[in-house]
């Protein structure tokens, strides 16, 4: 394990001389410093135009569907400036919350344009509700104040108090200290460490998030009171709640009340679910202590975010057990509980969450949207302690597959379970009532460009290519300017050129993708077969050929003293890979799935000449990358191979395309599969002896 100290040394040039990086607190005490998005500028490629749609469609059409559901205007009444009715339910803000953030993170990009100044008026209506003693969540500031801290397990309050945290933290990144929204988030966490912690009051909320904002809003202001507070929330699941932190005994939990049958069916269906939610049985990572918790259970969007809290909490602070619990986790869910896609959850116990270990159904996978970018988050974090590559493997199968295929190409449909298979196809939709996932998605996609590097002691640390170029600054040295020229996913040929006023020396480590190694994710669950038909990338600096030496933390650490004009050239090959799952996943038996480079492929029947495309047998598992196609699917590469209708060696033998999983659902309803049958002709008979 890495250990990169001091990292308080470590200063991140940003470009257009934009401030450092939450400059006003400590440096992570261990592990390695992000650059933040604003540090990296796309120049086309594959993410340029995503994050241009972003902005152009993706959070307009957002804040558009809140104004029209009432997200607004239920800050204005809580202000006394609205006489019409309360909206939603009790985590309605946190959606807002979540598309500000993302639009205040945009604008730091994309300077022209009505969106900061739409964006600025809403968040003067939020600011504008705070009560006096810094409270600030509009469902009870309008119904049932005196209430606001009660029925934590069920109300967000926490869950609505985090986004708003991280919203205020984006808003300051983008006008400095003098952020009113930053005054106010500050004022809020004040009322929130009022009220909780020790010789306070003991709880915690029933959706995390609160954890991993605290620590955001404790590095940008320097409160260390902040991550004390998260600490607090962090150290206080698995415990009896009430006014000292004493062990929870299920035996002593009262029975909920009988159920009124006499209410209507939505109001009974209420109280159930309620009394559902109201056991301790795991499905908020509060059934005991979070360093006594070694498997990844319960409801996966708030397990990936307690997770990534955690990380940051042994990042920046000194946290007794918490890293063994993580890793222990991390083994759990990328071992057995994983989906190729990188995505997680199957709902087996209606919780939205993890299931049975290797239990992971394709057509009634749920595998939410927010699911998948919680676990891009908790992945990050896990890379930025660690400095491995595999984390970064994993953060990025999950970012190109489980986050992307739950936006269209367009930018203003959604999906909020992906599926690995359906029957009847998937229609997208333009907004989704219950909308934590498009929301969420309007927040990631602006932040893509913080996920490609990290920074240690003289070291750069290269996790994901794309088209761009960043600027970075060590130790008070001389900065340097990375540029970035690839067409990667689609192609593995990636050319890095060092611009610098004066020569630097630095370790410049480049992250293998496991893909690129026969290890599509970095445990057995899934592997390619065979391993032979991967070929090895190879690397240049300078034009002259250099030997990439086998490293345990997946990078290749290149050392030397950097000019202008320096280039590194990395050739990842990219055939097309059959990949197999582990023999315990049982739904996948005698199956196959396409992978190419970090993209994993579908196969949906609009494509092909048969309507039934997830009962074809693939023949030999490998197919044929077709040349690169701009006017398909925003531009993809597709995969040409060779199925049969049946099992059989007289089966009918048609040609099927195959497109990147994410893309699946752009062109109308259609059946879609990721697991098809593999072919496996009976063996022949043995000739008889002479």
């Amino acid at each position: 394990m890495r250990k990169s100290l001091p990292s308080l040394f470590l200063v991140v040039s940003l470009i257009a001389g934009s401030a450092n990086l939450f400059a006003a607190s400590p440096a992570p005490v261990r592990g390695l410093l992000e650059v933040s998005h604003e540090n990296v500028k796309f120049v086309g490629g594959f993410w340029g135009p995503r994050v241009k749609i972003a902005n152009e469609v993706t959070i307009p059409h957002a804040l558009d569907e809140l104004e029209k559901d009432g997200h607004v205007t239920n800050f204005d009444k809580a202000a006394g400036k609205f006489d019409g009715p309360l909206k939603g339910h009790h985590a309605f803000d946190s959606d807002l919350h979540k598309v500000l953030e993302g639009a205040f993170l945009s604008v730091k990009h994309f300077t022209e344009g009505p969106l900061r100044g739409r964006a600025e008026a809403i968040l003067a209506r939020v600011v504008a509700a705070q009560k006096a003693d810094g409270f600030l969540i509009s469902y009870f500031i309008v119904k049932d104040f005196e209430k606001r801290w009660q029925d934590m397990r069920l109300e967000h309050q926490l869950y609505n108090a985090g986004h708003f945290f991280e919203a205020a933290v984006a808003h300051q990144r983008l006008v400095g200290d003098t952020s009113s929204a930053l005054a106010a988030a500050k004022r809020f966490a004040d009322n929130v460490d009022a009220t909780f912690g020790e010789k306070k009051r003991y709880d915690v909320d029933g959706h995390e998030e609160v954890e991993l904002a605290l620590i955001k809003l404790y590095r940008a202001t320097g409160e260390r009171r902040y991550l004390e507070l998260a600490r607090f929330f962090l150290d206080e699941r698995g415990y009896a709640h009430g006014t000292e932190r004493k062990p929870f005994d299920p035996k002593n939990v009262p029975p909920e009340p009988p159920i009124d049958l006499s209410l209507s069916d939505k109001e009974i269906h209420r109280a159930q679910f309620r009394a559902v939610l109201m056991r301790r049985n795991g499905r908020m990572q509060d059934h005991k202590p979070i360093i006594e918790q070694m498997e990844a259970v319960g409801h996966a969007v708030r397990a990936a975010y307690l997770y990534s809290a955690m990380a940051d909490m042994v990042r920046f602070s000194e946290a007794p057990g918490y890293e063994k619990a993580l890793d222990s986790i991390w083994n759990d869910v990328v071992g057995r509980k994983m989906y190729l896609t990188g995505n997680i959850g199957t709902d087996q116990n209606q919780d939205e969450g993890f299931g049975d270990p290797y239990l992971l159904p394709n057509e009634s996978a749920y595998c939410e949207t927010c699911a998948a970018i919680a676990h891009v988050l908790w992945q990050h974090r896990m890379n930025l302690l660690k400095a491995d590559a595999k984390y970064a493997d994993v953060m990025e199968l999950a970012l190109y597959n489980g986050v992307l295929s739950g936006v269209s190409l367009s930018g203003d449909l959604f999906c909020y379970q992906n599926p690995l298979s359906s029957a009847e196809g998937n229609k997208r939709k333009p907004w989704i009532g219950l909308s934590c996932c498009p929301t969420n998605i309007a927040r990631i996609i602006p932040q893509v460009g913080g996920l490609m590097y990290a920074l240690g002691k003289d070291e750069v640390f290269v996790n994901l290519y794309a088209a761009s170029e960043t600027n970075i600054q060590l130790n008070g040295s001389t900065p340097i300017k990375l540029t970035q020229e690839t067409e990667y996913p689609w192609e593995g040929r990636v050319k890095l050129t060092v611009t610098t006023e004066k020569p630097v020396e630095l370790s410049l480590n480049l992250r293998i993708p496991g893909w690129a190694i026969g290890r599509p994710v970095p445990s057995g669950l899934y592997i390619h077969f065979p391993k032979a038909a991967c070929l090895s990338p190879t690397l240049k600096i300078n034009g002259a050929s250099v030997e990439i030496q086998a490293v345990k933390d997946g990078y290749v650490h290149l050392k030397r003293t950097w000019k202008a004009g320096d280039t590194i050239e990395l050739n990842l090959p990219m055939p097309v890979e059959p990949i197999h799952p582990y023999e315990k996943v049982a739904e996948n038996k005698g199956k196959v799935a396409l992978m190419r480079g970090p993209i994993v492929y579908c196969v949906e029947a609009i494509e092909q000449q048969v309507p039934t495309a997830p009962n074809l047998f693939i023949d030999s598992g490998r197919g044929t990358a077709l040349p690169h196609n701009p006017d398909i699917l925003g531009g993809v590469t597709v995969i040409n191979c060779r199925a049969l209708l049946t099992n059989d060696p007289g089966s009918t033998d048609v040609s099927i395309q195959a497109i990147p999983y994410y893309a699946w659902g752009n062109r109308g309803k259609s059946p879609m599969a990721v697991w098809l049958n593999k072919y496996n002709p009976p063996a022949k008979e043995a000739a008889p002896k002479k």
